[in-house]
């Protein structure tokens, strides 16, 4: 006979052996199985929708990341107004496992950002988009209102992403142009901020957004860059965007153009703006990028270096205090040769323990651990050669937007 499905209060150690060892079957899984496992019966789905059951599993998970590749071709429905436009989830060997098709309004999806806690954002000219990869559920954020001087849809200067854990809510921020009276008069960087709250009541299985976009007081002291990958870091729950230096002057704002000022962060927790300083001594930065620990511990900023003055290396900071603009060298990290004996790569990620490096002429994703030098590669197939790619940890939460969700 074949046993019974646990219930949801039935989840903890007390359990007989036997429902002990299905969970412990269940939480091995991915979540593209236990997605179908939900059709089973009632308790198997109130089972995998459980929030204990869901965060087990996601911790288990984290040792297995998957690969989130988007292909650099797309459609463009001119009768719907929508782009089609694929991605491709590789395990963690590189093996094809699906595709995923979206279809987003205002142009192509311009930059895929860094995931959190197992979602991705990405936006268009016009719409941010949330996105849980492993349960094939994507929503769009509700556009900005308003025009800018000619009459068009306000676009989008900047965006950023993370998971608060403080508070269990997913925080998504935007940067928007508002121009002020006069053709050239600057423009206000204004910035609003969507909070996505994971509940955590049983038997909801799902998050549910708690509020619409929220515009904060303080606005964004410079102007932004997208290419340098915005990164929140979840030790000071901020946000970190590389500014444009030679466009201060265009923005409206009471800061003071520094050259020694590279990043803005916004602090999510307190709706604040500030600025971060180079690290003293740093000469050549790469796109900054997160560095995230395994989990419980705390994730802070890192950049990295590539001086000039040691070959085959890559000099890794640390932020320790953000208010003061105080790094810290971290480590040195020797560089792996590659098969032509050059190195070619772009930083993509510092996530958990590995720093992640894509070599585009080889096709290979380089895993390399600051602390113990090793390294290991992951060869991707032809047919997804990209720059847009991410990693992520499979979470189980099915999103969903509340009716009649407008924006500001």
């Amino acid at each position: 006979m074949e046993p019974h499905p646990p219930q949801p209060q039935q989840l903890s150690f007390s359990t007989p052996s036997s429902r002990i060892c299905i969970i412990s079957i269940l939480l091995d899984l991915p979540a593209k199985s236990l997605l179908r496992f939900k059709c089973v019966s009632k308790a198997w789905h109130r089972l995998i929708s459980h929030p204990k059951f869901q965060e087990t599993h996601y911790a288990r998970r984290a040792s297995v990341p998957r690969f989130f590749f988007r292909f650099s071709d797309f459609d463009y429905d001119q009768f719907s107004g929508t782009v089609r436009q694929r991605f491709a989830i590789l395990n963690s060997a590189g093996v094809p496992l699906d595709v995923l098709r979206v279809n987003a309004f205002g142009g192509p999806i311009k930059l895929v950002l860094l995931s959190s806690r197992g979602l991705l954002c990405f936006a268009t000219e016009t719409c941010v988009y949330l996105c849980n990869p492993a349960t094939r559920s994507l929503i769009q954020l509700p556009p900005p209102h308003g025009v800018d001087r000619q009459g068009n849809p306000l676009t989008i200067s900047g965006f950023g992403f993370g998971y608060m854990e403080s508070a269990g809510e997913y925080k998504v921020a935007r940067v928007v142009h508002r121009p002020w009276l006069g053709d050239h008069s600057p423009c206000k960087l204004e910035c609003s901020v969507f909070t996505y709250s994971v509940s955590a009541q049983p038997p909801a299985a799902a998050a549910a957004a708690t509020n619409d976009w929220k515009l904060l007081a303080d606005t964004c002291p410079y102007f932004v860059t997208q290419v340098g990958l915005p990164v929140f870091a979840r030790g000071t729950e901020s946000i970190y965007w590389k500014i444009v230096q030679n466009q201060h002057c265009l923005c409206h704002s009471t800061a003071q153009a520094r050259p020694d000022v590279f990043l803005a962060c916004l602090d999510v927790k307190k709706e604040r703006f500030g600025v971060v300083r180079w690290p003293q001594g740093l000469r050549r930065p790469s796109p900054s990028v997160g560095d995230w620990r395994e989990a419980g511990s705390v994730g802070k900023l890192s950049m990295i270096e590539t001086p000039e003055d040691l070959p085959l290396r890559l000099v890794v900071w640390l932020l320790t205090d953000q208010e003061n603009s105080h790094w810290v060298r971290q480590a040195v990290v020797s560089l792996p040769l590659f098969d032509d004996g050059t190195i070619l790569g772009e930083i993509k990620e510092y996530r958990r323990s590995d720093l992640i490096i894509y070599s585009s002429p080889d096709n290979v994703i380089i895993f390399i651990n600051p602390e113990n030098g090793t390294f290991r590669k992951v060869r991707i197939p032809a047919n997804l050669h990209s720059l847009d790619f991410c990693t992520y940890t499979e979470n189980l939460l099915t999103l969903q937007l509340p009716p009649n969700q407008g924006g500001n």
